[in-house]
């Protein structure tokens, strides 16, 4: 999906103040694009009693967050908002709502209530893992438009067509092109005796080798990067710490189609990021709504 911009937007709160930085951003980027906006909140019991509490909980937290609205079919500026109570599931009730209104994009906050993303089964990880559509998890409050965007390739079609997708939701942000290069066997050529001399040499021709690809892409990027850069290392480290150094406000990074259980081992590019980078982060799925690389 390469559009230039969005047409509905769903957020899910748990209305803590983490959800609350999620819904702001889902309400800016519902403005900049004109776009319909859902909020879900999944409370604990289907009771009635606590369903009909729950309904005035989230139409205050939308009222402290984007302005004066209620629930249902609420215009904030010149933007639609839905509110969706549902028990359940979190994560499947997210899913159906977001396949019930075809909902291009799913933004959620990077804390459930007080635990910190970097503990396994968070909301945000498991939504994240079970996502037909690209999601955004927010870290950090909305002060407007995205300044400065990362965007993290490498040389398959799908991570060109997810960075396409994520500078067209973002066109008015300097977008900064990132490639790690890896030495594929770098450790088992140490243990075979390759010094770091030769190794080094290896290096630069895989980043000469990726630099031909990146400035081929760059040229077909809109709007234009404002940077491109290739470095050679571990991709998962490298891109939180490239992002910090540019004060980028947002990653995007890939997964590739994975199952379940593959998602819950350590060592995804895509997962580390979401983990440990002190900015927001844009996870676009392969064969989804979006295109998702395999950073």
């Amino acid at each position: 999906m390469e559009t230039s911009s969005l047409r509905h937007i769903l957020v899910a709160t748990d209305l803590s103040d983490g959800a609350a930085h999620a819904v702001r951003r889902a309400a800016q980027l519902a403005r900049e694009h004109h776009a319909q906006l859902t909020a879900v909140y999944v409370p604990s019991s289907a009771a009635p009693e606590k369903l009909r509490r729950s309904n005035a909980l989230l139409a205050g937290h939308l009222n402290r967050c984007v302005g004066d609205t209620a629930v249902d079919d609420t215009a904030v500026g010149d933007t639609q908002v839905d509110g969706v109570v549902r028990a359940g599931d979190i994560a499947s009730v997210v899913g159906a709502v977001a396949g019930e209104c075809d909902a291009e994009l799913l933004v959620v906050g990077a804390h459930s209530g007080r635990l910190p993303i970097a503990l396994l089964g968070s909301t945000a990880e498991r939504l994240v893992g079970t996502s037909a559509a690209p999601v955004l998890v927010v870290r950090n409050p909305s002060d407007g438009p995205y300044r400065t965007v990362l965007l993290a390739v490498d040389t398959s079609p799908v991570s060109a067509s997810a960075a396409r997708t994520a500078a067209a939701w973002t066109p008015g942000a300097d977008h900064i092109v990132v490639h790690v290069s890896v030495v594929m066997g770098e450790q088992l050529m140490r243990m075979h005796g390759a010094d770091d001399v030769g190794l080094a040499q290896l290096r630069r021709v895989s980043t000469e080798q990726a630099r031909s690809h990146l400035d081929e892409f760059a040229a077909t990027l809109i709007p234009e990067p404002a940077d491109t850069r290739i470095e050679s290392g571990h991709a998962a480290t490298r891109i939180p710490e490239i992002a910090d150094e540019y004060r980028a406000e947002l990653i995007v990074v890939g997964t590739g189609e994975r199952s379940a259980l593959e998602y819950a081992m350590l060592g995804s590019v895509a997962q580390y990021v979401l983990r440990y980078a002190t900015t927001d982060v844009l996870v676009m799925p392969e064969g989804g709504s979006g295109s998702k690389s395999a950073v």
